[in-house]
This record gives C-alpha cells, structure tokens and sequence, in this order.
C-alpha cells in the first residue's frame, strides 16, 4: 500500500505542477527611475551643454499682405519676366498704378509707385501661438506643456500661382516623459491539467482461506 500512496501523490504533484504552469511574456510595469526618460512619439532628443530637449519642427506657411495704406493694392508677379530685375516680388502698388503680373516694372520708382510686400512679423507670431497651443490640445497637456520659437523667411514665387509667401519654421519643445519598463510576468494558461503519468491500476488484495 505505502508504493501505491507514494505512487498517487507523485501523480497529483505533477498534474498540479502542469495546471499552474505559466509561460512568460513581456508585460508593461510602471516606469522607475532606472528606467530614464525618453522623448514622445515625433519628437527628437537633442543635447547641448549637459541639458536634453525634446524638440520637432513643424513648417507653417502665412499669405502677405499690404499693410501700408500708402500702396494698399497687391499684385502677384511671376518669376522668370523679361527685362525685369526684381526677380518677380509681389507687390502693393498706391492708388492709381496700373501693372500686368508679367510685365516688367521698368520705369516705376520703388517707395513712390509701390513697396515690395514683407514679413508680417505679428502674422509669424500669431501662427507660432496656434501651433503650440494645437500641440499641447494634440498631447493633452495644458497651456504651459510645449514651448516654441520661430523664424519667418520670404518665400518668393513659393506660393499656388507664384504667390510669394512667408515660410514659417516652428521648433516646438516638451519635456521628456519616463521611459516604459518591460518586464516577465507569468500568464495563466486556462486549459486542463495533463496527466504526466499513466493512470494505476488497483489490484484487489488476496484472500486468505481458513
């Protein structure tokens, strides 16, 4: 009887050992301090005198305007226009000038008959503000998560029909956020437990004549 015991619970020790078994697979846990940081998702790290920023670019284009009531009339011109050598500059002509967009301005007096359009620097601003506040709505951070700066250059004959146009560069910035931490963790498997053993046949005990 005790080889018979000893027999059944080696058997029920090992089907219990099959039925808890997990198989290891990577599971996201909270980020420590070991772990670092890392900058979001479009974002890129850039290092410079001990610091890390997390910086992207974002390209916004501005129309011109003419803003001086002097020459309130804009013309757009087309580049490439013969005996021409403002190189095809729109322009904000005063009242009573005429010119054709592809006509060359020989013989205007620049500041007289017209002023070639330029950078609105409260125009680049203000689209500045609205890409830093759309990123912060997009990260769902509040009004102080992202910074910015940028820079507006003339972008001449850049626009649709040759349009000139102001060409703002955006660098946006954010602070890093903890890096993920992958670890192990065990998954439970809902299946049967199998039998490692074959099952035992139980003999009945001889009997004993009188």
């Amino acid at each position: 009887m005790k080889s018979f015991k000893t027999l059944v619970l080696a058997k029920s020790i090992a089907a219990a050992l099959v039925a808890t078994a997990g198989i290891a697979a990577p599971a996201i846990s909270h980020a420590s301090p070991d772990d670092g940081v890392v900058c979001r998702a479009s974002y890129s790290a850039q290092f410079g005198g001990g610091n890390m920023k997390c910086t992207k670019n974002v390209i916004k284009h501005v129309a011109l305007t003419c803003s001086n009531p002097l020459f309130p009339n804009k013309l757009i011109r087309t580049a490439g226009i013969p005996g021409d050598t403002t190189s095809g500059r729109d322009m904000c002509l005063r009242p009573g000038i005429q010119l054709s967009s592809n006509a060359s301005a020989t013989g205007l007096v620049p500041g007289q008959d017209f002023v070639f359009v330029t950078v609105n620097q409260t125009r680049v601003v203000v689209a500045r503000e609205v890409a830093e506040r759309a990123e912060e709505i997009g990260l769902g951070l509040g009004s102080d998560g992202v910074d910015s700066r940028s820079v507006g250059t003339l972008d001449i004959n850049g626009g649709i029909g040759a349009e000139d146009r102001v060409k703002v560069d955006i660098t946006l910035f954010t602070l890093p956020v903890p890096a993920p931490s992958i670890t192990l963790a065990p998954i439970q498997l809902d299946r049967p437990a199998i039998d490692l053993l074959p099952p035992v046949r139980v003999l009945p005990s001889p009997r004993i004549l009188p």
